[in-house]
């Protein structure tokens, strides 16, 4: 029989054994994991960021304590600012590392954990305009519905709209991610594939463009006009020197015969090639209104050691409309400027439809027939009549006279002809105070008469510059656009006239209608209003694109969330 020691051996034993074991499985389980975070750790590159791991064997709970970072991109004369990261890590969380990033470490984050594949790292925070700035430079283009929706519906986007395409705008680069411990903050998720890095130093960066500069005809002009023909055809006069950053190497134009430049500063002559295009940026005053901050002649798409001077473009009108008319002829070519919009007063402008077809018909821009009836035609039989009844009233006249004697009939002839003389100043200050009237009548009935649609005078505008040897034969409305804001930028004239009639466009079209002093004006600078026509064209094409919108969009956006967290 057995008794208790035996007891004790054969059942107690076992059973303080089975009880130890889940605790030496705890033990055994924390190790491993405490193992496998410290080599995924290593694997991702976070063994040397300060990133700590302490757990408790018994407990089986794992500490790790990662540090949270703040992200700025590198300068873009920096190598790895177009480098992709040699070691980017793939936990959960560090989509940002894909980059190279200067990196500022800001807290940290303790996760505790109980597997190894609970790990992940802390969301970078970063500057939502330097991001979508960054991306851009790398050749991404802007989700529209995307940016949108975060603009109207901001923490309750869904996740996984995309805010940021791939160059090829077939996958998403930027989208809305899970939060993850971010108080509130806007979470962004990442992806970036090597197959899209085609930029590299020499592209030209966001918020910049190239104008190329258009060969002009010489002619001769009407003297109204030809200031403006005269400053197409003048040499490019570099004055002032500066230092801008290097060029893009695409659609290398041929050299051209070298330029003179006189230099203020030294008394002495260089010698330069002549500039084939014209590189501008475009900034903000301090008052937030656009403006153009730096404009560098280039030869081949490489700076010249001379920059322009825009001291005149700093002064009212030109300041308004100079650097609109930048922005609007960018994103009609799809440039990233999508951190620039244009002002509310001038898609209000450009919406509308305010050229009268009677006023192209004053200007001898559109034909009479192809324009519809806006006068009212001129009854020439009360006319026909008084010339009929004069006529009837002389032959009378003269009849009687030749029944009368000699005397008689001298004086009645002498008579007659002094009424007739009368009668002809009479009518001649009848005629032309009656031309005068129909003359006020017909421009009053030209203000008043319908409206054109952009295109169609923009179209009749560019025959009459093609007519007048201003433009080539097949000039678009872009060309001949970008030509006029190379001649604005280099001289003082040209944007001054231009920018005065773009501000008495504006002027009639707040008040409701044109004027004769208007009409004036666009008389004695007819080139300057086809290319005014050109303008408002412009403008209304791209304000009915999305790029438009989302630039509107991408501003608010960056407003409004002006941190946010990447991971």
């Amino acid at each position: 029989m057995a008794n208790a020691s035996d007891i004790i051996t054969y059942v107690g034993v076992p059973l303080a054994v089975i009880g130890v074991l889940p605790i030496f499985y705890t033990f055994l389980n924390s190790y491993l994991t405490i193992r496998n975070i410290t080599r995924c750790l290593r694997r991702n590159g976070l063994d040397n960021d300060g990133a700590t791991t302490r757990g408790s064997l018994l407990s089986g709970v794992v500490e790790v304590a990662l540090p949270r970072v703040s992200i700025t991109p590198l300068a873009r004369e920096n190598p790895d600012y177009w480098a992709p990261n040699p070691r980017p890590s793939s936990l959960p969380g560090a989509t940002w590392t894909c980059f190279n990033w200067k990196a500022l470490v800001t807290g940290s984050r303790l996760y505790r954990l109980q597997y190894s594949d609970d790990l992940r790292v802390p969301q970078a925070e970063v500057d939502l305009g330097e991001l979508l700035g960054f991306l851009l430079d790398r050749g991404a283009a802007p989700d529209v519905k995307g940016l949108h929706m975060l603009r109207v519906s901001g923490l309750w986007t869904p996740t996984g709209t995309s805010l940021i395409l791939s160059p090829d705008a077939g996958q998403s680069a930027l989208r809305v991610s899970v939060p993850d411990d971010s108080d509130g903050i806007l979470s962004l998720a990442l992806h970036w594939e090597k197959a899209w890095d085609n930029r590299d130093p020499t592209s030209l960066p966001p918020s910049w463009m190239r104008l190329e500069i258009p060969s002009v005809i010489n002619i001769e002009t009407k003297q109204e006009d030809s200031s403006l023909i005269d400053m197409a055809n003048s040499e490019l006069t570099l004055p002032e020197q500066g230092s801008i950053q290097s060029a893009n190497d695409e659609n290398d134009p041929k050299e051209k015969s070298p330029v003179i430049i006189e230099s203020s500063s030294e008394s002495k002559v260089s010698y330069l090639p002549n500039p084939t295009s014209l590189r501008i940026s475009l900034g903000f005053l301090p008052s937030a209104a656009l403006t153009i901050s730096t404009a560098t002649w280039e030869l081949s798409h490489a700076p010249l050691p001379h920059s322009l001077s825009i001291a005149h473009l700093r002064s009212a009108p030109a300041s308004s409309w100079v650097p609109c008319i930048a922005l609007a002829l960018g994103l009609c070519k799809s440039l990233p400027l999508y951190t620039h919009t244009l002002p509310p007063f001038l898609r209000a402008l450009s919406a509308k439809d305010t050229i009268p077809c009677g006023v192209l018909v004053l200007l001898d821009l559109f034909a009479e027939h192809e324009a519809p009836d806006w006068e009212t035609k001129h009854d020439s039989f009360e006319e026909i009549q008084r010339q009929h009844n004069s006529f009837l009233a002389k032959q009378r006249a003269i009849t009687a006279e030749r029944m009368m004697t000699g005397d008689q009939a001298r004086i009645a002839r002498l008579a007659r002809e002094a009424e007739e003389r009368a009668r002809l100043g009479e009518d001649h200050r009848a005629r032309m105070a009656q031309q005068r009237e129909r003359g006020e009548r017909r421009e009053r009935e030209a203000f008043a008469s319908g409206r054109l649609g952009a295109r169609v005078a923009a179209d009749a505008a560019i025959r009459w510059l093609v007519g007048e040897g201003v433009l080539r034969d097949g000039t678009k409305t872009q060309e001949a656009v970008e030509g006029l804001l190379v001649q604005m930028v280099k001289g003082e004239r040209i944007a001054m006239r231009v920018c005065d009639i773009l501000e008495r466009w504006r002027d009639w079209s707040d008040r409701g209608g044109m004027n004769a002093e208007d009409l004036a004006m666009f008389r004695n600078n007819k080139t300057g209003f086809c290319y005014a026509v050109c303008v408002m064209n412009l403008l209304r094409e791209v304000c009915a694109k999305d790029e438009s919108s989302v630039a509107a969009d991408m501003q608010e956006c960056i407003r409004f969330w002006k941190k946010v967290r990447l991971g």
